[in-house]
């Protein structure tokens, strides 16, 4: 095969002052990757009988096989963030779970979807925190990361583990001292009182604040994310990967 090279000009020929960039150039960054990840919680159906569960319970929702449909369409990354895997879970899009409707329907990891549940959460399962300059998506890569982590079979790595995410719930402090409480339950009652305008400025209103998650209720889901996401890089080889990074010659 031979390349035709008759239209390749020398780069020192260019003049500079002629080029004209393509308008097109950099358009793909006016969109961002994710949408934003904004507190949120279950709309309050009268009857519902599973007032705290975070996926849909209507009959016809097992019955259509819709969880692994959304999944499978969604090639099970999380709409929020990315993450993949096999057991994210599947968000209503206007937090209608009677709502079945393909297009409402998406993937979300477990943190992600835990932001769109603030209601449904449990007591002493998460809280709230003041936690500047950290995007939504960021904490809770760095919570599921920490997640893995402790569960690993070092106790150095499992304690260091421990101490960045006990760093993190600290800073439901500043939330405390702010809004009077870090419960998310709090927070989901006040979401539900708005009206529709008002809900529109939560991005705002709940800027730099985020969930900070008790580990101890995703211990068996974490096991799947080290397989699946961390296979390539596994809790025992952290220490060198750092080591190489931060060592990586100029």
């Amino acid at each position: 095969m031979t390349t035709d090279r008759t239209n390749i000009h020398d780069p020192a020929d260019v003049d500079l002052d002629k080029l004209q960039p393509n308008p097109s150039l950099g358009c793909n960054f006016e969109k961002a990757a994710y949408p934003a990840l904004i507190f949120s919680t279950k709309s309050r159906v009268w009857g519902g009988k599973h007032p705290t569960a975070v996926e849909p319970t209507e009959p016809e929702f097992e019955r259509q096989d819709l969880r692994r449909k959304t999944l499978v369409a969604d090639r099970h990354r999380c709409m929020f963030c990315g993450f993949y895997s096999s057991q994210n879970q599947v968000h209503n899009l206007n937090d209608n779970h009677r709502d079945l409707r393909a297009e409402n329907l998406r993937a979300t990891d477990h943190l992600c979807h835990g932001w769109n549940h603030l209601g449904e959460l449990g007591e002493g399962n998460a809280v709230i925190a003041y936690l500047p300059g950290l995007s939504g998506q960021d904490a809770n890569h760095l919570q599921r990361t920490i997640i893995v982590a402790m569960q690993s079979d070092d106790p150095t790595v499992r304690e260091d583990a421990k101490k960045l995410l006990n760093w993190m719930a600290s800073h439901r402090d500043y939330t405390k001292n702010a809004l009077g409480t870090s419960d998310p339950a709090v927070f989901a009652e006040a979401i539900l009182r708005l009206d529709e305008e008002d809900r529109e400025k939560r991005e705002v209103v709940f800027q730099d604040l985020a969930l900070v998650f008790n580990p101890g209720q995703y211990t068996q889901v974490a096991a799947t994310w080290a397989r699946e996401s961390y296979g390539t890089f596994p809790v025992g080889k952290w220490g060198q990967v750092y080591h190489d990074v931060m060592n990586a010659p100029a």
